[in-house]
């Protein structure tokens, strides 16, 4: 480098004879080897250290030297730092360099599978707004790749999309829409995609495949529709049949009679609401023993039988004592139930003879959330007589 620009420096072009080129080759050559010989020597010395983890640290961060890449967010060595600047500074770099630059990072970063920091190269790489059309279709196609290995699908496809408006035959693209099509049960667009790549190539097998998967993904959720709706509209008809054997029955709904107004907010309850079997009501029927604030939950209670049938059965000769019934006077015998007036606050009697839906149309009587409730005491006793008060 030094004799070329002493050669320019002193003819002023390097057209000149070759004779007279070599001669002064010769003579800068000379006089170089004169200048270095002229220096006055020095016996080398190495550089001093006293900590020799701090000079493994410094050749660590040297690029050539380096053993392992920085982490994300750690900063970079000073050099290295430099060298990065250089290769993504404007003024040194054209957009289409800076734009495959950022390209190479989101491959590599694709490669290692951290599809978030490769989306975050290549949309860099789109910002610089190269005019290479088909640089941008490539950072557009690799951006949905990414796009479609987290899942986000939709994004996917705009990118294909975006793609596939730089380059019309890129199959790549064209593929990738495709399999976001069927991921997004878009089966009339993933058609078209498909059509459009086999246009291109008669013979691929992947979108050949995928065509097939649509048409078959098509007809099972044609079939679930058809199902589902078949299933809603019986389930309105059954809805309909409900409310009006409790209007035509007289039973009284806090709120508007609608199945909102009907559903269970007991946990016991929930998907346990009242329904018919044949002509007759089927209610959940909660049972309250407030003298140690526990319940049992009746989830099937029909309407035509008695209080007596279910307590029986809870509470009678053959039936364990509940845990809490330590002093086990809870016995059908003893038992006595009632309702709640809440227009009067007060406690009305509930021969255990009576079957439900006498209980249920007496105008007194009011379902709240669908759950027709009870109180049941112990005949005789003091909590009973407190509690009535």
């Amino acid at each position: 480098i030094y004799r070329t620009c002493k050669m320019i420096d002193k003819t002023g072009d390097m057209n000149q004879p070759k004779e007279e080129i070599e001669t002064l080759a010769q003579r800068l050559d000379r006089e170089l080897d004169e200048y270095i010989d002229s220096l006055p020597s020095k016996p080398y010395r190495p550089p001093e250290t006293s900590d020799p983890e701090r000079l493994l640290k410094e050749m660590e961060e040297h690029p050539i030297f380096m053993t392992k890449q920085p982490e994300e967010g750690e900063s970079l060595p000073p050099f290295l730092e430099g060298i990065q600047q250089l290769r993504y500074d404007t003024s040194e770099n054209t957009p289409e360099e800076l734009a495959t630059t950022y390209k190479e990072n989101g491959n590599y970063k694709f490669k290692l599978k951290k599809y978030r920091n490769a989306i975050t190269e290549y949309t860099e790489g789109l910002k610089q707004k190269c005019e290479d059309a088909e640089l941008n279709a490539i950072l557009y196609a690799n951006r949905a790749a990414s796009h479609f290995y987290l899942g986000n699908y939709r994004s996917s496809l705009s990118d294909c999309q975006e793609a596939v408006k730089l380059k019309k035959d890129y199959k790549k693209a064209i593929l990738r829409a495709a399999q976001c099509c069927q991921k997004l049960s878009r089966f009339e667009e993933g058609n078209e995609w498909c059509d459009r790549g086999l246009t291109l190539d008669r013979t691929d097998e992947q979108l050949i495949q995928i065509r097939a998967q649509l048409a078959k993904e098509k007809s099972i959720k044609d079939r679930d529709r058809r199902k589902a709706d078949i299933a809603e509209r019986k389930l309105q008809a059954s809805h309909k049949t409900i409310l009006a054997a409790i209007k035509n029955r007289g039973i009284q709904v806090h709120g508007d009679l609608s199945m909102e107004s009907l559903e269970p907010c007991h946990p016991a309850a929930i998907n346990k609401g009242v329904h018919l079997e044949g002509e007759t009501l089927v209610w959940p029927v909660l049972f309250m023993y407030p003298e140690y604030g526990e319940t049992d939950f009746i989830a099937e209670f029909h309407e035509n039988t008695t209080f007596q049938d279910h307590l029986q059965v809870i509470f009678g000769p053959e039936s364990e004592p509940a845990p809490w019934d330590a002093e086990k006077k809870y016995t059908v015998d003893k038992l006595r139930v009632y309702f709640e007036d809440r227009k009067t606050n007060t406690l009305l009697h509930v021969p255990l003879i009576k079957r439900l839906n006498e209980i249920l149309t007496n105008q007194r009587y009011c379902v709240i959330a669908g759950t027709p409730g009870f109180i049941v005491l112990v005949e005789g006793s003091k909590f009973q007589e407190e509690f009535i008060k």
